[in-house]
């Protein structure tokens, strides 16, 4: 993982990986390593201010056929997304390394299911709740974007029991986060997130810095952003390990 626009951070947190990458569709790699040491498919929970679920390689695809021909769009479309997914090998990483430049960060989600490197996901968001034949979409209510807070999960219906015993990845998109407010979580009154938190596999972090500096509410950067949710994260791993030793 050396590509120069991946960037990708590893902290360790009570022993548990937290990756952060600069761009969303970056995880995927994160994703695809994580398949090649379980050689199963993995359950994904996302939290993201976007419903990023678009095809594999859509806007590629798009694009390429409106430049050729548009009265053939849509069959063109989908010959050039067929023609990218081919070129994909599930465990080798630099065949996906390769061609990760062609797509946008809201069309990794997909592209892991089409992968195997996922068999469902959930995915939480404040823009949309698409109803597709894969995968859930769960809208967050206005007033409630950026929760983190049990409050949040119980309104939108997350089927926890169904999720509680799945083999789970995390992915929190940092523009999410519309307030330093949504940091100052009471875990002792709220539960559901640092349940998550402890369950998943790995977490990995998106920046998303155009998207969270045009969305943010509060006057605070994407740095002291990332430095709340990872002290947020560290203080669910201390607190296991106290609960652990009592």
């Amino acid at each position: 993982m050396s590509d120069s626009n991946l960037n990708p951070r590893c902290l360790s947190i009570g022993g548990k990986d937290i990756w952060v990458v600069d761009d969303h569709q970056y995880v995927l790699l994160i994703w695809g390593t994580l398949f090649q040491t379980r050689k199963q498919p993995m359950v994904l929970v996302s939290i993201d201010y976007h419903p990023d679920t678009n095809p594999p390689f859509w806007l590629w695809a798009y694009q390429k056929a409106m430049a050729i021909d548009p009265d053939r769009e849509a069959e063109l479309v989908e010959k050039f997304q067929r023609r990218m997914l081919a070129a994909l090998e599930p465990l080798d990483l630099d065949s996906v390394q390769r061609v990760i430049g062609q797509m946008r960060n809201d069309e990794h989600i997909n592209t892991a299911m089409e992968l195997g490197y996922l068999r469902d996901y959930h995915m939480i968001n404040c823009m949309e709740k698409h109803v597709y034949s894969r995968g859930s979409h769960y809208l967050v209510p206005e007033n409630q974007c950026g929760s983190l807070e049990d409050a949040m999960f119980k309104s939108i219906e997350l089927p926890l029991e169904k999720i509680s015993a799945a083999d789970l990845i995390l992915d929190i998109d940092l523009d999410y986060f519309l307030r330093l407010q949504n940091f100052e979580l009471d875990l002792d009154q709220n539960s559901i997130f640092a349940d998550l938190v402890k369950q998943a596999q790995v977490i990995t972090v998106a920046r998303s810095k155009s998207y969270f500096d045009f969305l943010k509410n509060d006057e605070f950067t994407i740095e002291s952003c990332e430095e709340k949710l990872v002290n947020l994260l560290g203080k669910i791993m201390c607190k296991q390990i106290d609960d652990q030793n009592k």
